[in-house]
This record gives structure tokens, sequence and C-alpha cells, in this order.
């Protein structure tokens, strides 16, 4: 008879891809070239550089309203918006180490081809003192504003952070597998069950943060009903809802891999009695991209049977200038004893990227028919999933 260890939480990431800079940086090719504009309509073709230099600015996001478009400015800085109607836009722009720039233009036969200039954010948080009084933790305003200049700026970039990958993910869908690997691990014997799988998964997901709803019911076709955490991911710093629903404090610098990072922390509100998450994520000081998160679960002693415990650690790489995304997600769960007799234990995840393909088109200067694999080190390990084995998005297990 088969029955769902319910002690145990699979971690089921909103995921997306990362891989490393050069593969994808390399996959330039020609401009195409661009259709003609609808009777009445203009393409639009703007640049985006930098105010103190005129170097162009790639890989910044340009979001038109009220029509709603949304795009990466390309290597050289430029990007297109076809079939734009003559009229009145607001525009959007975002860089990482750049002050916002929210403005207005007017489309018209006149001005298809405007240029938008960026001033660097002065970053005055080398010089933040150690020794001031320790800093408050507060919520920001629903657009984001807090009263702390030191957190304003370093939560501002976090938020472009999350913007990219959320344009990445929504904008240039892409399919991608993840290697996993699934490990009850004997703290005492130092001995380790390991079961490895692989899935497929959409970057377009629909799973969206919740207040108090990280922990979930599922069930699988193969392994019945299982438990998930439904881990936030960086694209919910962009959300609203996820703001608001914490608390956040700058809390100086660290170093990740002897780079110097400012460390920004975050925790649920006190009102938030069931399971959420608090954590930390880490900024490189000198170009604003994440390099690490942590995600804690926090009141997991207030379902049954009780959350001992549940770290999430989520590195990133540059995947394209000027952005990041995930490359590896490991979770570590402590579990309870179910006699006096038994060892300690824990339960280990590890979610790898092995490759991915873009399902319509690519951003700007990359090839859409791009199928980016890792490289094989070694015999390749692929067996079945196994007792203790779950699939994150689509869980199957575990169960012993």
């Amino acid at each position: 008879m088969h029955f769902i260890d319910r002690n145990r939480l699979i971690v089921a990431a909103s995921l997306s891809l990362a891989l490393p800079a050069p593969i994808l940086q390399a996959q330039i090719v020609n401009p195409v070239t661009a259709p003609a504009a609808p009777s009445g309509t203009f393409t639009l073709t703007g640049a985006v550089k930098a105010e103190a230099t005129a170097q162009p600015l790639p890989y910044s996001t340009v979001t038109i309203d009220p029509i709603g478009l949304e795009r990466f400015t390309g290597p050289d800085g430029v990007f297109v918006m076809y079939a734009v109607p003559p009229g009145k836009y607001k525009v959007r722009i975002r860089q990482l180490g750049y002050v916002p720039l929210d403005t207005t233009i007017t489309v018209n036969a006149g001005n298809i081809n405007p240029i938008f200039l960026l001033t660097r954010v002065a970053n005055t948080l080398a010089d933040v003192q150690v020794s001031a009084p320790p800093r408050m933790c507060i919520v920001p305003e629903e657009n984001g504003f807090v009263s702390d200049p030191e957190l304003a700026t370093v939560l501002g970039e976090a938020r472009k952070n999350a913007e990219r990958e959320r344009l990445l993910r929504r904008t240039y869908p892409f399919e991608f597998k993840l290697a996993q690997q699934h490990d009850t691990y004997d703290t005492r014997d130092s001995t380790h069950r390991v079961v490895f799988d692989t899935t497929t998964f959409r970057s377009d997901d629909d799973w969206r943060y919740r207040k108090g709803k990280v922990v979930s019911g599922d069930r699988s076709k193969v392994f019945g009903d299982v438990r998930v955490m439904r881990l936030p991911t960086l694209i919910d710093f962009a959300d609203t809802r996820f703001l608001t629903a914490h608390c956040f404090k700058y809390a100086g610098m660290s170093e990740e891999d002897s780079i110097p990072t400012h460390r920004l922390d975050f925790a649920p509100l006190p009102e938030i009695v069931a399971p959420d998450v608090e954590g930390s994520i880490f900024i490189d000081s000198a170009t604003f991209l994440i390099r690490r998160a942590e995600f804690r679960l926090t009141k997991g002693g207030s379902i049954k049977p009780a959350i001992l415990g549940m770290t999430v650690t989520t590195t990133y790489r540059e995947v394209l200038p000027n952005v990041a995304l995930f490359d590896e997600i490991k979770s570590v769960q402590p579990l309870p004893r179910t006699n006096g007799g038994d060892h300690n234990m824990e339960f280990r995840e590890t979610q790898q990227l092995l490759s991915f393909r873009f399902l319509f088109r690519g951003p700007p200067g990359t090839d859409p028919a791009l199928v980016w694999k890792k490289p094989v080190v070694g015999a390749e390990r692929a067996s079945a999933p196994e007792p203790g084995a779950l699939l994150p998005r689509r869980p199957v297990g575990p169960e012993r």
C-alpha cells in the first residue's frame, strides 16, 4: 500500500531559464526587415541611450500605454513597435542602474524615431554608515514608495530585475527542461537516498503569489495527492500583492563569490498567520543585477502536519546584457522523527536547467530558432521517477 509522506514539502517553483551568458549572446542575427505599417499607422523606431555618454543601453525595457506594447531594446539600444496609430502615448523606460523615465510622446509622421536619455542612479550606498541605528522594516506603498532612501534605491533595482524577467517570460515565451535531484539525507550517517528526474515546462505559467497561500495541495496523475510549496520568485517583486504583503529593509553590503552586493531583507506582515516567506536578495553593487535569493518558509507550524523548516536558495546568471534569470534552485527541509530511535533526516532538492528553446521569437539580437543545451559532463544519468521524486509545477510525489 502506498501513501503520501505528508511531512515532506516539495518546492514547486514558478521557474524560468538560465544559461551561461556567452552561449546566448553569441547568437546574434541580422535585423529582420520591418513589415510595412498598415495604412494610418506608423512603425515606431526609438533608441535608449545614456545621457552622460550617448552610449546605447541594450535590453532596456520600454512600455507604451495605453496600447500596452512592451519590448526590450536590442544590443544597439533600439526598439521597434509596429502598427502604432498616431496619437499621444505614455512611455515607461527602465534600465538597471539608471533613473526610471516616465514621459509622453506624440506619434505622427514627423516623430517616429524618438531618442530617450537616461541618467545614472546616484550611488551613495557605499557611504552608508554600518554603525547607524538598526533600520525599520518598511511596507512599500502601492506604487512602491518607501521613505528610506537607501532602501528605495535597492528595492527599486530589485523591481527592475523582476520586471525584466517578467517581460522575457511573457513577451518572448520559451520551453525549458529541468534536471531535478531529490535527496533524503541522513545527517548522522551522512548517507543519501537520491532520485533523479527531468521534465519540461513553459516560461509563461500563470501562478501568482497570494498572501498566506504559498503551501497548498495538488494532485498528480501518477502519485495522487501531494503537498507543495509554490515558491515566490524574483518576478513577484514586480507584483504589488507581494510588495504590500511584506516589509523590506536595506541590510548593507555582503559578498557573493567575492563580488560586493547589496542585501535586501524582507518578511511577511505580522497579521499573516498562514505559511508565507521571508528572506533576502543580493544585488551586484556595480551592475545592480540580482545574484542570489534566499526564501525561508514562515509559520510552518500553523498547518498539519507541521513543517519544521524550509530554506530555498536560488542563484542567478546574466543571460543577456542586464538581464539575469535563475540558474539553480536548492532547497533543504528537516524531516520530523517518526519515533524516538530514528535518525535526523533532511529532504533536499536541486533543480537546474538542461535546455530551452523560444516558442515564437527571441528577444532582439537573438536567434528565435536557438535551442540551447547544457554541455554533458560524463555520462548523463536519466532514470524514471521513483517513490520520493517530484516535479515542480506538476508535482508527482513523494511516496514511500
